[in-house]
């Protein structure tokens, strides 16, 4: 069995190599969410295992599915400044292993998953008058198709998937560009720019507002309707701290201008 992973932890990832290589299991720890992507998509390994390690863990699973769409299972193991499992679990991850003094949990998990018949996820959004289907990478507005490269419709997804609530620079960049560390702000800042106006459509008025907050990241707001009105998941960015504006609180009523799509909903 050829896995590959991600650890913040190196004494975690040495450990965690050793022992599943008495077992014969080989783990190839990679740099990047999207080294794990490439090594998925040439066919070298079986299955992805993550690191439970707060935000990263949150940003490395949100690039992993849109750009995998559940091609291999990705198992996610307990570690410092955990998100902990149901959270892992609703941000995508197939399942949740403890590793402290034995390896056998997570190999008891991994032989449950590995070799499986997969159902490719087909994922989907609806928001005002756009639609986002992830496995075709294509975004709508009003039955025309928006040409977008594969990373702006990263953004796109990533940005519409939190309408009314700010994604932060940083998780923007790792669920985008896989964590590439020569990513700078004037990079972000292009491809920013090169959305808003592919999703204007050519139209008078556009129907979305891509705003920049200052030190932050960015929010999408849908234009000509009511403030977000129910919680959003938190993306890699603590609310606490921001301004209400930017925290995107719940209203008294919700406007349903978004709704995800879930399998056979297409």
């Amino acid at each position: 069995m050829k896995l590959v992973g991600l650890f913040i932890n190196k004494a975690r990832q040495a450990a965690l190599v050793r022992d599943l290589r008495a077992h014969g299991v080989e783990l190839r720890p990679l740099s990047s969410a999207a080294a794990v992507v490439h090594a998925l998509k040439r066919g070298e390994a079986q299955a992805v295992l993550l690191e439970d390690a707060d935000a990263s863990l949150i940003d490395w699973l949100a690039m992993l599915q849109l750009r995998l769409g559940g091609v291999a299972p990705i198992l996610v193991v307990s570690g410092d400044n955990a998100v902990g499992m149901v959270d892992a679990l609703a941000h995508g991850a197939t399942d949740y292993a403890d590793y402290e003094d034995s390896v056998e949990p997570l190999l008891t998990r991994l032989q449950a998953r590995v070799g499986r018949p997969r159902q490719l996820r087909r994922m989907g959004l609806e928001v005002g008058p756009y639609s986002l289907d992830a496995s075709a990478s294509a975004v709508r507005r009003d039955d025309r198709e928006i040409s977008l490269t594969a990373r702006e419709f990263a953004l796109a997804w990533e940005l519409f998937s939190n309408a009314g609530r700010v994604v932060s620079a940083s998780s923007l960049t790792a669920r985008v560009w896989g964590g590439c560390t020569d990513i700078c702000k004037r990079t972000l800042e292009q491809h920013v720019y090169r959305l808003r106006r592919k999703l204007s459509c050519g139209a008078t008025e556009s129907a979305v507002r891509i705003q920049a907050v200052y030190s932050i990241g960015y929010r999408l707001d849908l234009l000509h309707e009511q403030p977000l009105g129910w919680a959003m998941p938190d993306y890699g960015l603590a609310a606490s701290g921001l301004p209400l504006h930017a925290q995107g609180r719940p209203q008294e009523q919700p406007p349903g201008y978004l709704r995800h799509l879930w399998p056979g909903e297409f």
